[in-house]
């Protein structure tokens, strides 16, 4: 049987995730995960200078002045490594007991004992010889029968390896001042000023804090585990699902064409039958022409011969039924030819004056998105408010319905930014005047807080707090009532002068800010995950102004003041695609501000200095302008946010439009 200290330890643990071997000289990352020195410095090199990305989780790391050799060394790595070096492999506990070989002599004497401090594993002869030894004396030797049992777990977990780094002595300290394990030669000399404890009394006061927290995240990692299942559960069904909405599509298609090919038989059938009577009228037409032209070749030719060849005397005598004869004959000629031609038709076939794809694809119908009841929900607390609200591709134009102006707003002035509530009120930055204005849902005015610093950003989390950007490298936190709950500061900023600009929450709590020419992803409680914009980057070199927006696939839409263009990054980073250029043209930018997605993932961007508000699709694509200057009388739009009643609301400097 295997020992319990060692039963769940695997060579994927104990194997660097770069190189695949076994770990040289250890470096844990602040995310926790472990990778070898050498590999570190590897990848360093290949990265722009100072950044380093976690190979696994591509979070960011912060290298201390001395670079990778100062981060942690995780000396639990290499402890497991050489216990699980120690342990025979695929052999029963029998096996063991009778073909472990002793480790230090060479006469291939089984071993009985093992030593957790060397560690070695010992014949008879050799365990008396370690005894003998004065150094060795401490050092705790167990049996092998005890260790292949489980029963020296204890001691295993034990052994300690963290040696300090400069003296080489086992730690024995912890520095509460530098929180950092110390060696007693360091508590004599560079740390002989600080507050320290011993490492037993730092390790157990530690420990219960650390347990406590431990018990949260594992009833997150059970969050985490049902989100899982129920998108399992999803994804199989998936299939099942479009096979379904194919055979739909596919029956609703055969029925249009059934009825396509009845309506035809139905059409030609009708056109037949008409063909059939028109035959018929033609034959009756021809046959009494026919009786005509014989009838009046007769007259003729009768007529003829009394001129030919009658005396005066035959002529005068017929004279009267002739003259009679000839024009009843003219006469009737006319009127048959008249009656016979006036009920002759042509015949056409008049095309569907409807738009026949369009019409089709009514008749096979839409294909619908429905949202899916979930057993769980991912397991975050605080996300931004999000809406139900579609702009729509297709749908008419938008119809200024309320102005809010500054009387009604305390005088404010150039409100850069806006944002709706849980409870569905409108909060603006009022950048001009260092302060939020608060509105009701019908525009009215309720509350002004005032700050200390000139804000340029505020999003709305579910559980009412309020993000707002503009004091250096902060984002401050205020509560439902306005008051400030917290402060986060985003730390690795390349420009120390630059303020904390655009500000998004994602659908997993991560929250997305912008300083300078860069975009950051925080975790909820500040850590930076992720940056995106280095100078020199390439593609993904911004310029100096960014507001940001998130959608429902926690994409990243930065908008660019400075580059006139907007562009998508995956959640992990990864740039997707850029829209825009500098004009007034259909999908074109001149200064764009504010950038908000509707439930859709369509892209709505504030066009500044073009006067309008442009709708694109979610990949980028241009569709149209919602709001105009000529149409609406927009002037320099600032702010944009969606509202729960179905209006999407503009900022211009001092005032604010509901558009429906």
């Amino acid at each position: 049987m295997a020992s319990n200290a060692i039963s769940d330890i695997t060579d994927e643990f104990l194997v660097c995730q770069v190189c695949l071997e076994d770990f040289k000289q250890p470096k844990m990352l602040p995310c926790l995960h472990t990778f070898c020195q050498p590999c570190l410095e590897r990848l360093l090199t290949t990265e722009p200078v100072g950044k380093l990305d976690c190979p696994t989780c591509r979070q960011d790391v912060p290298l201390p002045e001395n670079g990778v050799q100062g981060l942690k060394s995780n000396f639990l790595v290499g402890k497991l490594r050489d216990i699980l070096q120690q342990q025979p492999k695929g052999e029963t506990s029998e096996a063991r007991e009778d073909g472990v070989p002793c480790t230090v002599c060479e006469a291939g004497n089984s071993a009985q004992f093992y030593c957790v401090e060397c560690p070695d594993y010992l014949c008879q002869t050799c365990n008396d010889m370690h005894g003998r030894f004065k150094a060795n004396r401490s050092h705790k030797v167990v049996t092998v029968q005890d260790l292949q049992s489980g029963k020296a777990a204890a001691e295993l977990r034990a052994r300690e390896t963290s040696k300090c780094e400069d003296h080489q002595e086992l730690n024995k300290f912890y520095c509460d001042t530098c929180h950092r394990v110390i060696c007693l030669h360091c508590v004599v000399t560079a740390h002989k000023d600080h507050q320290y404890v011993e490492i037993e009394k730092a390790s157990e006061r530690e420990g219960a804090n650390i347990k406590a927290k431990l018990a949260k995240v594992k009833n997150t990692a059970d969050l985490h585990q049902n989100w899982i299942q129920d998108l399992q559960s999803v994804k199989d069904e998936w299939s099942s699902e479009v096979q379904r909405a194919e055979e739909q599509i596919r029956k609703q298609v055969n029925s249009i064409m059934e009825a396509a090919k009845k309506v035809g038989n139905d059409r030609i059938a009708q056109l037949r039958a008409m063909n059939a009577a028109r035959e018929k009228q033609m034959e009756a037409a021809m046959e009494a022409a026919e009786m005509d032209l014989a009838s009046v070749r007769s007259c003729v030719q009768f007529t003829d011969n009394v001129l030919e060849y009658g005396s005066p005397a035959e002529l005068m005598s017929v004279a009267g039924e002739l003259t009679e004869r000839l024009d009843q004959t003219a006469d009737e000629k006319k009127a048959d030819k008249a009656e016979m031609t006036k009920d002759l038709v042509n015949l056409t076939v008049e095309p569907s004056t409807y738009n026949v794809d369009q019409e089709v694809s009514k008749l096979v119908g839409e294909i619908r998105k429905t949202l899916i009841p979930m057993l769980s929900s991912p397991p975050t607390l605080t996300t931004q408010v999000r809406h139900n609200m579609v702009i729509g591709k297709d749908a008419g134009a938008l119809k200024r319905i309320k102005v809010v102006g500054e009387n009604r707003l305390g005088q404010s002035n150039h409100l850069t930014s806006l944002a709706v509530t849980a409870e569905g009120d409108i909060v603006a930055t009022d950048h001009g005047n260092s302060r939020l204005q608060f509105l009701g849902k019908d525009g009215s005015f309720k509350k002004k807080v005032d700050l200390k610093f000139k804000p340029w950003s505020v999003a709305a989390l579910t559980n009412g707090e309020l993000l707002v950007t503009g004091d250096g490298h902060k984002i401050h936190v205020l509560d439902k009532q306005g008051r400030e709950s917290r402060v986060i500061q985003v730390t690795g900023a390349a420009e120390t002068g630059a303020n904390t600009t655009g500000i998004a929450v994602d659908g997993l709590g991560h929250i997305i800010v912008t300083i300078g020419h860069q975009v950051f992803k925080l975790c909820p409680s500040g850590d930076v995950m992720m940056r995106i914009g280095i100078k020199d980057q390439g593609q993904q070199y911004f310029g100096s102004s960014l507001r940001v927006a998130v959608n429902s696939r926690n994409q990243i839409i930065v908008s660019d003041w400075r580059k006139n263009k907007m562009m998508m990054f995956d959640p992990s980073g990864r740039h997707l695609f850029t829209c825009g250029s500098r004009g007034s043209g259909p999908g074109q930018l001149h200064d764009p501000h504010c950038v908000i997605t509707d439930s859709e993932d369509d892209i709505i961007v504030a066009d500044f200095w073009n006067h309008r508000v442009s709708l694109f699709s979610r990949d980028g694509t241009f569709i149209r302008h919602l709001l105009t200057q000529t149409e609406h009388g927009l002037c320099y739009p600032m702010g944009l946010a969606l509202t729960y009643d179905g209006h999407l609301i503009v900022s211009e400097n001092n005032t604010i439009n509901f558009f429906m």
